[in-house]
């Protein structure tokens, strides 16, 4: 085509592409490193299949618009190829003509490179009329349904222009190259040879203009895309690769471990946050897909992890040069802001449940939850600066051992009663039954502990308790970004269970099941552990115990955050419940992976709710409308994923009448509280409850 201004076009835009780069880069390097380099067969694995796959953009509340999504990643995949071919023709008139069609008398001569040519202009055809598809769809989507989890804007509308004209100019160039060789229809460019078509009709000189036109629009928008993705939201057409390729590998049931000797106490500024941090404030798409199902966002709560990842990106970018400023050695940057007051509210970090869902949604693995609980840290361990109502949670870990402070000494009195052993060495029990605190404290726990022992003593397990030896696993303490205290609780129990030579461990706490699985391996202790529900429903499997018949019953489920969405525990409770005869089970419209947060995870079941409607209330009308539906069918369900407004079966404020079972004393706590508040005759129980009322023997409980 033209040497010189191909040159010209490829010097300017890779040249503001790099400055532009330099900038986003310098920031990446002057926050805290972290290692991502390792499991590197592991991470590949995961690149080609949430990346290269797109595996999360079919999730089944955003098919649609996955699968939109996908049809213009593949056209760019693909076309990447035909982009770099457009740039060689710029330079050469013969491989202009080489290129640009496959009848070139070059090809007879080279038969198998012919037809891989071929091949690849097929491809490359129909995924060009998938990407405009899409466009397609996406121009709808936005103008017609407006989703309310999309940010209206117009980089949005400008960005799927380009695609647009990126696909259309390619057509033209293309039809106007076949049409000026005069070859006629060829089944390798189907669509092309259609536009060729339209395109005969016209005067020759007519066809070479539009062609040119189409040539260098295809560049200039290439470049001009380049050089507008790093100012967007669309940087993650960059940055995802990478994001995915670097995520978090234990995902997002482990928090990371400080070391606290080394006085890493948390982040203050943004220089605190480690460099995969901003990797994730780039590759934030803005989708909204973290908005669907989070409890904080739902109730009018002022967190949405779409919302901090942009005002995070955008104080950044705008401070970017004080950022990046490498004469600042690390831990002398005090003349950065702290995050909290320049970038984030405090209410917008004390908000979060945790319960996982940004990070389950998220199809490019941000890691919204550590990085809160980070900032939550230095407000509790430098600044003590929290809110006032977890102080006393924090003086009753400290001093006896559990969050209500009630004494050490009575941690055993509900089992006073039951003859239970005692773990005093190793070898002579299978498993270690650790209570908790709800399970030793709370009078309504209480009853789910002495359900779980006659369970347990009816299909002759082995286990035993700590009795006053047991303290707190720490999770809350952790959560609320108190990791000192965390870390002595922790460091304790795992000294003592390995000191009495524990191997397995039994939960009826998703907190203390997530907290000794997967956060005591940090500090020593390897352990199996089961959760309750796992437990009960293998000996139900292998009928160590029977189950009676149920009369009348109907039920839901909800799905504790720390049992199901963390660590993938969905079957074992619900095999459990189905086991009982007579029972009848109802999903709720959010349940399993898309389970709705009770409101008491984070740290939050210590704190009261100022803002919004309160997250258990949300729940419970849930719960209430499953039941209100199962008597009576005629009961309307809306969407839980409705696109204009979504959580709308939260809204629900009929009567409904039934039982909802649950896994986890926090939800047990939250959704009572729920279903009082509300006024509904609704009963909560345990799993391990109503399986111990159902079995044959007349243990007493």
């Amino acid at each position: 085509m033209n040497p010189l201004i191909t040159s010209l076009l490829v010097f300017v835009g890779l040249t503001v592409f790099v400055y532009i780069m330099y900038g986003r880069t310098s920031v990446l390097l002057a926050m805290k490193p972290v290692n991502r380099l390792d499991h590197v067969a592991e991470r590949t694995r995961a690149l080609i299949r949430f990346g290269l796959g797109q595996k999360r953009m079919v999730d089944p509340e955003e098919r649609g618009p996955g699968m939109a999504h996908i049809l213009i990643f593949v056209a760019f995949m693909v076309l990447a190829v035909r982009t770099l071919m457009l740039f060689a023709m710029g330079f050469s008139e013969t491989l202009l003509d080489v290129l640009s069609t496959p009848n070139d008398p070059f090809w007879s001569g080279h038969p198998t490179g012919a037809a891989v040519f071929e091949l690849y202009l097929l491809a490359k055809d129909l995924v060009a009329l998938g990407a405009l598809a899409g466009v397609g769809y996406f121009f709808w989507l936005r103008l017609k349904v407006k989703p309310d989890r999309l940010t209206r804007s117009w980089e949005a509308y400008l960005i799927l222009g380009f695609i647009a004209g990126l696909m259309v100019s390619e057509y033209v160039f293309g039809a106007s190259r076949l049409v000026l060789q005069q070859h006629g229809f060829t089944p390798w460019e189907p669509v092309t040879s259609a536009v060729a078509m339209l395109l005969s009709t016209l005067p020759r000189s007519v066809v070479w203009v539009l062609g040119t036109v189409g040539f260098w629009t295809h560049l200039t928008i290439i470049l001009t895309f380049l050089n507008f993705l790093p100012l967007g939201k669309h940087f993650h057409v960059i940055t995802a690769l990478p994001n995915v390729f670097f995520q978090k590998l234990d995902g997002s049931k482990v928090l990371p471990t400080p070391n606290l000797e080394a006085e890493q106490f948390g982040t203050r500024t943004v220089r605190d946050l480690s460099w995969k941090n901003g990797l994730d404030l780039y590759s934030c798409t803005e989708c909204g897909r973290c908005q669907t199902h989070c409890p904080t966002y739902i109730t009018g709560k002022p967190l949405t992890h779409k919302g901090v990842n942009q005002d995070l990106k955008h104080w950044i970018w705008a401070h970017q040069e004080q950022v990046a400023n490498d004469h600042l050695a690390p831990g002398t940057d005090a003349a950065l802001p702290p995050i909290i007051g320049s970038a984030l509210k405090a209410e917008t970090v004390w908000a979060c449940t945790t319960c996982g869902w940004c990070e389950r949604a998220c199809p490019v693995f941000i890691e919204n939850v550590p990085r809160l609980i980070d900032m939550r840290r230095y407000q509790v361990q430098v600044e003590a600066d929290f809110p006032q109502e977890i102080q006393r949670v924090f003086e009753g870990m400290e001093r006896q051992g559990n969050p209500w402070g009630v004494g050490q000494d009575r941690r055993d009195e509900w089992a006073e009663d039951l003859s239970l052993p005692l773990w005093d060495g190793p070898g002579k029990y299978e498993y270690l039954f650790f209570v908790g605190c709800a399970g030793s404290y709370d009078d309504r726990q209480k009853k789910v502990s002495r359900a779980l022992v006659r369970i347990l003593k009816e299909a002759n397990v082995s286990f035993a308790i700590l009795g006053k030896q047991e303290m707190c696993n720490g999770d809350s303490a952790r959560r609320l970004g108190n990791e000192y205290l965390y870390q002595t609780l922790a460091k304790n129990n795992v000294e003592a269970f390995n000191g009495l030579g524990v191997k397995a461990v039994i939960t009826q706490c998703p907190h203390c099941f997530n907290t000794i699985k997967n956060e005591y391996p940090a500090f020593g202790g390897e352990y199996r552990v089961l959760s309750h529900t796992e437990l009960i429903s293998e000996l139900i499997r292998d009928k160590r115990i029977k189950l009676s018949r149920v009369k009348d019953a109907t039920l839901t489920y909800h799905d504790p955050c720390y049992l199901g969405r963390h660590n993938g525990v969905y079957d074992a409770p619900r095999q459990a419940l189905a086991a009982i005869p007579g029972l009848e089970i109802h999903e709720m419209q959010r349940s399993r992976r898309e389970s709705f947060c009770c409101g008491a995870g984070g740290g939050r079941m210590w704190m009261e709710e100022h803002i919004g409607t309160r997250i258990n209330h949300n729940r419970m009308n849930e719960v209430a409308l499953t039941l209100a539906h199962a008597k009576d069918p005629s009961v309307p369900v809306p969407s839980a994923t409705d696109r204009e407004r979504p959580g709308k079966v939260g809204d629900y404020k009929g009567p409904g009448e039934g039982t909802v079972a649950v896994a986890c004393p926090f939800c047990s706590t939250m959704l009572r509280d729920a279903a009082n508040d509300t006024g509904r005759n609704i009963v909560v129980k345990d799993v391990a409850e109503l399986v111990a009322d159902s079995m044959d023997s007349a243990t007493a409980s």
